[in-house]
């Protein structure tokens, strides 16, 4: 490869990745995969591609799809990236990573250990899930705290109801969380209970 071309090389849009997610990547818990994913991320908003499919980020950082899904959930777990619906069209944001770059010591969540099971379980249900209803999954574990095992009865309860849609299942979960249903069992007390 002669010079030229290496000038040429350099000269294609270059991704721009700010230093200090170098310098601070152990600080916010990256490891060298998720690290990875945000370069990737960058560059494919630089190219206008917004949300990419996992299957997309897989390819092109040469891991499997079901990894890049894995990765992808990790760092909405460590709230270092965020699903941005505001606008006409869902994105990815890594406003909240940038945001944690600038703060001197932040807290990282860690990250609910999510069984990948349980996302195919709701592909099997529903098809191909969309990153966002990924989030509402994960937001249901982390944020509301509800155990996977609500999460799959609220799934087959909506299943037996045919009602298969993430806003009847939040329904369905926020009913049983004021209801104090916190397991199982509180599930089927509270059915007898109100049939």
């Amino acid at each position: 490869m002669n010079a030229h071309s290496l000038i040429k090389l350099f000269e294609q849009s270059p991704v721009v990745v700010p230093r200090k997610l170098f310098t601070d990547a152990r600080r916010l818990d990256l490891s060298p995969v998720e690290f990875c994913l945000v370069v990737h991320l960058l560059e494919l908003t630089g190219e206008g591609i917004e949300m990419p499919l996992p299957s997309e980020l897989g390819e092109r950082m040469n891991v499997a799809e079901h990894e890049a899904r894995a990765v992808l959930l990790g760092l909405l777990q460590k709230e270092l990236i965020a699903i941005d619906a505001s606008a006409d069209v869902e994105r990815y944001s890594l406003l909240p990573l940038f945001e944690a770059l600038e703060e001197e010591t932040v807290t990282v969540k860690t990250p609910h250990a999510l069984n990948e099971n349980l996302i195919h379980t709701f592909e099997r249900e529903f098809g191909t899930i969309t990153p966002f209803e990924i989030e509402q999954i994960v937001g249901w574990l982390t944020e509301d705290g509800f155990s996977e095992e609500l999460v799959l009865a609220a799934l087959r309860e909506a299943k037996l109801r045919n009602v298969r849609n993430f806003k009847y299942m939040d329904k369905i979960l926020r009913v049983w969380q004021d209801h104090n249903v916190q397991s199982l069992e509180d599930v089927v007390e509270y059915q007898r209970r109100n049939k």
